[in-house]
């Protein structure tokens, strides 16, 4: 079966590099010149790549992230297929895949027990604790920053409150990949809601009499990374090659850090859509419908909208959308600010797809019901062919201060 990815519940350019030839060489001696370096990415640039990942789910954008031991330049690990995330915040890393030897310090409270987090999704959760790293990507370093462990041996009892949000997505085949770097539009991935109230399916103190849901200050939240480097610190852009309607095996990128921080990331005369301060939505039009839970997310796989508005898939597409021919569609997604952008998008039939090129895992075209007839996300899809910039909240740009979107 094909798998799909929501995103989680809590509160530029693409670089071409090509190698230079090697010259003849001139003149009336024996020596040779080496040939030329090619140019070294700029240091806000990272690759990433759509494809099959560790489990086999369609529409996932992957890259690699260097973890090291705080303090540390030589106790590091370079983890890859971590899914690049714009609908939530910080850095999360399945416990399986860290090298014990990072030791990654645990964060505690005030009387010594162990900070853990709950990350709700749509579809399930991740269980684990609080730890502390130091976090390195392309050029860029965020240090002592709180990160999550998930599946983590240590903590194997999740309160009724955490897993009541689904299935457990603690291993890397139910999480679909060995990680997320959530680099959405919030600086903190709960901010002052759980720093305010302790409130179950957030983060809890695990002392051994049990867990228990906690109050955090928002500086020991997990913490949104590019936020925490000294430059091109303030937003992402997601950059992927069109892909044709019958999708692709993969699809190779760029996630380049700043917004108008360097020339690879110039918006120009681009439409910013604003997003609500709260909860970093904005509104969609389509077909008389107003979607007022409307988010623009490269985490989710698929667009997201509504309940039943065509007919649901079986066999390895069960769940998807599957319309009797290709649905070519319009919609119109609003800012906060009022600000418009009439967008064109397909929907195409996912068991057609997916049997026609079982080996394809980059899809533009793939979609499913939100389970809310208020929700349109626009997930992965929306991406293909597109610069899509993500402006983090609070932090000023040339064209105004996040949180927004633009493409």
């Amino acid at each position: 079966m094909m798998n799909m990815r929501t995103g989680l519940a809590i509160a530029g350019v693409v670089l071409a590099l090509s190698l230079a030839g090697c010259g003849g060489g001139g003149g009336g001696g024996s020596s040779s010149s080496s040939p030329p370096s090619p140019p070294a990415p700029p240091q806000n640039v990272q690759a990433i790549s759509v494809d099959a990942g560790p489990a086999n789910f369609a529409n996932l954008a992957f890259t690699s992230v260097t973890v090291c031991a705080p303090g540390s330049t030589t106790n590091c690990q370079t983890i890859d297929h971590i899914q690049v995330d714009t609908g939530s915040t910080g850095l999360r890393l399945i416990s399986s895949v860290l090298s014990p030897a990072l030791s990654l310090k645990q964060q505690t409270d005030a009387n010594g027990n162990p900070m853990v987090e709950c990350a709700q999704f749509a579809d399930g959760f991740s269980w684990g604790p609080v730890k502390m790293a130091d976090i390195r990507i392309a050029g860029e370093a965020a240090n002592s920053v709180p990160v999550q462990v998930i599946g983590d041996p240590a903590f194997t009892t999740v309160p009724p409150a955490c897993s009541s949000a689904g299935p457990p997505e603690n291993t890397v085949q139910d999480f679909g990949a060995n990680g997320l770097l959530g680099v959405g539009v919030f600086l903190q991935d709960c901010g002052n809601a759980c720093a305010q109230t302790a409130f179950p399916g957030g983060y809890y103190i695990c002392p051994p009499a049990g867990c228990a849901p906690v109050t955090v200050p928002v500086a020991q939240q997990l913490q949104n990374p590019v936020a925490m480097f000294s430059s091109d610190n303030n937003g992402v852009v997601v950059a992927l090659p069109a892909v044709p309607a019958a999708g692709q095996a993969t699809a190779a990128g760029s996630l380049i850090f700043g917004i108008g921080t360097q020339a690879n990331n110039a918006l120009g005369g681009a439409t910013v859509l604003t997003t609500d301060p709260n909860t970093g939505n904005v509104t969609t039009l389509f077909n008389g419908v107003t979607y007022t839970t409307s988010y623009i997310d490269a985490g989710s796989s698929l667009y997201f909208i509504g309940t039943g508005l065509y007919p649901i898939c079986g066999g390895v597409a069960a769940g998807f959308y599957c319309p009797p021919t290709t649905q070519n569609l319009t919609a119109t997604i609003q800012g906060t600010n009022g600000n418009k952008i009439a967008t064109n998008f397909s929907i195409g039939n996912a068991l057609q797809l997916f049997t026609a090129n079982p080996s394809f895992f980059a899809f533009n075209n793939l979609a499913a019901p939100a389970g809310d007839p208020t929700t349109f996300a626009w997930g992965l899809p929306l991406f293909y062919g597109k610069n899509v910039f993500t402006a983090i909240e609070g932090l000023p740009t040339p064209s105004g201060t996040g949180p927004y979107f633009v493409f």
